[in-house]
């Protein structure tokens, strides 16, 4: 795990800075996708999360649109493909973006037209790769991450 103003960014995933999202390499070639640790940050406390489950959608375009308390938005996809399932655990819980980005908080499935070798054409980074990226992105943002706390039992 690497740190970077006190972002997270596991080593094992793929990222494209630009679009903040994440990617994550799942058995059957399906990935999971995400938002990273700053986009969680710049949206604030998410409420709610709709998935265009079943859509094939181009690189660019969104998989889901995420509303905070001061932000409504794309999660956009890095690669053509079909998003699959939506994590049925943000329905009812949509914060566990904001308390774990990279683990529960996953915002969709999605199965990639391109093979593995080709997403660094696509502007993705794999893990370490991303750092120095996001050290700019994040300085020049003056941003530094921060998690919303767990709800009260």
């Amino acid at each position: 795990m690497a740190f970077v103003f006190a972002c997270e960014l596991p080593d094992d995933l793929w990222y494209r800075v630009d679009q903040d999202v994440w990617i994550r390499v799942l058995p059957d070639g399906v990935v999971r996708m995400g938002m990273t640790d700053p986009a969680q940050t710049r949206a604030g406390k998410i409420l709610h999360v709709r998935v265009r489950t079943g859509k094939r959608l181009l690189p660019g375009q969104s998989l889901a649109t995420v509303e905070s308390g001061k932000w409504v938005g794309p999660v956009p996809t890095p690669l053509a493909g079909v998003v699959g399932a939506g994590n049925p655990r943000i329905a009812d819980d949509p914060g566990l973006i904001n308390r774990d980005p990279y683990g529960l908080g996953w915002v969709a499935e999605f199965r990639p037209e391109a093979a593995i070798d080709a997403w660094s054409a696509a502007g993705l980074m794999y893990g370490p790769e991303a750092l120095d990226a996001y050290h700019e992105k994040l300085q020049a943002e003056n941003l530094s991450c921060v998690r919303c706390a767990d709800p009260a039992p």
